[in-house]
């Protein structure tokens, strides 16, 4: 059995032939003879195209521009024609949407019997619709449906990614197969429970009618069927998984045991999933850079207060300095750039702060992809996780900001806020920040978001740094004697500011080939205070 992952491809024979199926989409680069992918009829849209991702090929589509309101982009992908037949009257196959959370899309498959592949307006049959929040956030889940009703007909099958605000979906595994007496389990969602830290119930669909018992076995991500834990004879067509580890994938397999001597369908599987994020582990100091998604969707509050559906969302897969490592941060949209005037909050989970403690936030923060000097960013303390609470201490409120630096060094460029404040009473406390001001006015690009105890005056003095250039390397190395830096700032005699780049340990070495030889002055920091040294590059 193919493990099913992450993404997607495609495959085919002639135009004027039948295809052979299965379809698993292997080998690339480019989809399968006899597929067609194009865009919809209002030409919005993008191509489907052929991926590998953990040694498993897929069809896959991504698209990434923010559309306006009203407009939607289709993606279309269409099999060869295939002749249904009494053996062939079940397609099957495997799906994922990539991202998470909600990007406003959905896959329809639709079915035609017109003689042209390409003609949209022969797609008349809507078979059935995934939405993105059916996929369960990456894992591959398969999918069936029904064609007996097209028995004697040759069709096409089309495949069709509808969003209006970007997103990337995967398609593997693709087959018509005969409907068996006893229907496998399809349509794989979260059940009315939900996902907790420690549980996650899981709900199917049964086309088999009363009396179907489900027989279950589940373990850890990956593990090999016949090792797992069994639970037999499930009545309901959903399952509540207790006792489970927080932030874990686990994999499930399933078969339905028909009534009336119709047998058992086949093993489903693996249907992933993944537990809830423990959000009490947030406690000072915390250093938050925004690398784990389901932490941000287990512990983050976020509003869409100006209701155009792009609030904040993380984003692990960019690379933004060419380094071949992806930036991981927390984004909010452009907005509506005709009609809505920008309004989304981002909330943190509950801190304990003690009252009379000076606690200290950093956020580093930047800006693309808008009109100039357009957007305002600002942020607060609230004494509960919504954006009507009680502000606390305002942080900062920043308007006009540009983008600083270019696509390539967004990060290393970031715009940092430091700001000190304490609470009068014990208790637990959250960190807000809003993206705010008109519609269209920029990506707001969150790397970082740091709180920890403030710094005491005394306790920076006793601290004392070395620093030494190595010729050879072009290599500046910082040591401070007890406390760890937090930032370098590097400044040309003239007050130009040449470098900035973050800081963790009390040794750390800064690479300085790109600087022209000459004398420079160095900020050297510790969370809001620093001390400046001169050095000479030579």
């Amino acid at each position: 059995m193919k493990k099913i992952t992450l993404l997607v491809i495609t495959l085919c024979m002639s135009f004027f032939s039948y295809a052979q199926f299965p379809e698993s989409f292997d080998g690339g680069p480019n989809l399968p003879a006899g597929w067609v992918e194009y865009e919809g009829s209002n030409g919005l849209g993008t191509t489907w195209s052929w991926g590998v991702n953990d040694m498993a090929d897929y069809a896959t589509v991504r698209w990434s521009e923010i559309l306006p309101a009203g407009q939607t982009a289709e993606d279309w992908l269409v099999t060869p024609q295939v002749a249904i037949t009494s053996t062939t009257n079940l397609l099957t196959f495997d799906m994922t949407d990539f991202n998470a959370p909600d990007f406003g899309s959905e896959v329809t498959v639709r079915v035609s019997t017109d003689p042209s592949q390409t003609n949209i307006g022969g797609f008349t049959d809507i078979l059935l619709t995934i939405d993105e929040l059916d996929t369960n956030g990456g894992a591959f889940q398969p999918w069936s449906v029904d064609l007996s009703a097209y028995v004697g007909s040759s069709i096409y099958v089309a495949f069709v990614m509808e969003n209006n605000d970007g997103d990337a979906w995967g398609l593997d595994n693709v087959d018509f197969v005969e409907l068996p007496s006893c229907a496998d389990p399809t349509d794989f969602v979260l059940g009315p429970n939900g996902i907790t830290t420690t549980s996650a119930d899981i709900a199917w669909t049964d086309s088999n009618g009363g009396g179907t018992v489900f027989d279950i076995e589940f373990g850890a991500d990956g593990f090999t069927p016949g090792t797992g834990t069994t639970i037999n004879d499930v009545a309901a067509t959903n399952y509540d998984f207790t006792g489970l580890m927080p932030d874990t994938a686990y994999d499930m397999y399933i078969t339905a045991n028909c009534t009336g001597g119709n047998g058992d369908s086949s093993q489903v599987g693996p249907i992933g999933f993944l537990t809830a994020f423990d959000c009490t582990t947030y406690g000072v100091p915390i250093t938050e850079v925004f690398d784990n998604d389901n932490a941000f969707i287990s512990c983050y509050t976020t509003e869409d207060v100006d209701g155009d559906t792009l609030s904040w969302i993380t984003q692990q897969d960019l690379d933004l300095d060419g380094d071949m490592v992806n930036e991981t941060f927390a984004t909010n949209a452009n907005g509506d750039p005709l009609t809505i005037m920008k309004d989304d909050w981002m909330i943190s989970p509950p801190i304990a702060l003690t009252a009379g403690t000076n606690y200290q936030v950093t956020t580093r923060f930047n800006v693309t992809n808008g009109s100039p000097n357009n957007a305002s960013l600002e942020a607060f303390i609230l004494d509960a996780p919504n954006s009507g609470a009680n502000q606390v201490a305002t942080l900062f409120s920043n308007t006009g900001i540009d983008i600083q630096g270019d696509f390539a060094s967004l990060e290393t460029m970031a715009y940092e806020e430091m700001n000190t404040f304490s609470v009068g009473m014990s208790g637990d406390y959250y960190i807000a920040y809003r993206s705010f001001g008109a519609g269209g006015s920029g990506f707001i690009l969150m790397f970082d978001s740091i709180i920890q105890e403030s710094l005491s005056v005394n306790e920076f003095d006793q601290n004392s740094f070395e620093h030494h250039y190595n010729k050879e390397l072009e290599q500046l190395t910082l040591e401070s004697s007890t406390l760890d830096m937090t930032k370098i700032e590097i400044y040309s005699l003239l007050g130009q500011k040449v470098i900035a780049t973050p800081l963790n340990s009390t040794r750390e070495s800064i690479n300085v080939s790109q600087l022209n030889d000459g004398v420079y002055l160095a900020k050297v920091f510790v969370n809001d205070n620093f001390k400046t040294i001169k050095f000479a590059k030579n």
